[in-house]
């Protein structure tokens, strides 16, 4: 069933990789599963949310797993080791990361406007946590001329990615790195994703964005590589993991990435990862062909 369910989110855009020109290095990007894709103009209640947001609807996904980009709502809120920066503080990679994915998903439109039909009004929105379906990141890439039911149906969780730009890049920088052994002990009784949309039941603009960082760390912040605390709650699965959700494995196996094994099944961060590893398998024998060919 994952192998199906990876087929299903790349079949129309296996081909298409290369219009993400030199961005293909860092992003992948996946079509929605045909059914929804098929019903993006559906008012049946069955399909409203379900169905993609617009008879164009993609999704850029990092094929860098680390969690510190697991969501939008921890942008910049850690570095690459893990250190958290102070409350208001963040670390400028992440207004580059932004920016990166705005240029990449723009190429790889305007690669396929011709042959898939694009308008020039495109759409880059990203689910903040809580109101998010896979905890890993994906950037809704949007054809605003073509909306459907589902759209309007989800304008309350559209964080436009320009949205959450202008909160990460007006947040200093200046502060020491730390992890979190010092912070209060976190509340295991809290399920996290019910508390943060309890908090925030809209989050589609700067303020709404900010107001959902400051509630995080009202209810504990994200957790440091030393800190050695656990959400309790871990959304279904049986593992207490020592850092975010069940899709963290990192007390079990020492990785600061997302799981990518189907329990849980975290479709795009699998999605994401598989296709690396065929890409470094690929680029591996074509170049011990060419060294044997040398020979």
């Amino acid at each position: 069933m994952a192998s199906q369910a990876e087929v299903s989110y790349t079949a129309g855009t296996a081909n298409k990789q290369r219009f993400l020109l030199h961005w293909q290095a860092k992003y992948i990007v996946a079509n929605n599963l045909p059914a929804n894709d098929a019903h993006w103009d559906s008012d049946d209640p069955a399909w409203v949310g379900k169905a993609s947001m617009s008879k164009h609807h993609r999704f850029l996904i990092r094929r860098n797993l680390h969690w510190r980009w697991f969501n939008a709502l921890v942008f910049g809120m850690l570095d690459e080791n893990d250190m958290v920066y102070p409350h208001g503080q963040c670390c400028r990679e992440a207004v580059a990361e932004l920016n990166m994915m705005k240029d990449a998903a723009l190429a790889w439109v305007a690669g396929v406007r011709s042959e898939e039909g694009w308008s020039e009004n495109v759409g880059l929105f990203f689910h903040c946590y809580g109101h998010n379906s896979v905890n890993s990141l994906h950037l809704h890439v949007i054809d605003m001329d073509y909306i459907g039911p589902s759209f309007h149906s989800q304008e309350f969780k559209n964080l436009p990615l320009e949205e959450v730009l202008k909160d990460v890049d007006r947040t200093p920088i200046n502060g020491t790195l730390a992890t979190m052994d010092s912070h209060p002990a976190i509340d295991e009784s809290v399920d996290l994703k019910a508390a943060s949309v309890k908090a925030c039941p809209v989050i589609n603009n700067a303020e709404s964005f900010r107001a959902a960082r400051e509630n995080f760390w009202k209810l504990g912040g994200p957790p440091g590589s030393s800190s050695g605390r656990a959400w309790g709650r871990t959304d279904g699965c049986a593992l207490n993991v020592n850092v975010w959700f069940c899709f963290m494995q990192k007390k079990e196996s020492g990785s600061s990435k997302l799981t990518t094994s189907t329990k849980p099944f975290n479709v795009f961060a699998r999605l994401a990862y598989q296709d690396t590893v065929a890409r470094t398998l690929i680029a591996s024998e074509s170049g011990l062909s060419k060294l044997t060919k040398s020979r």
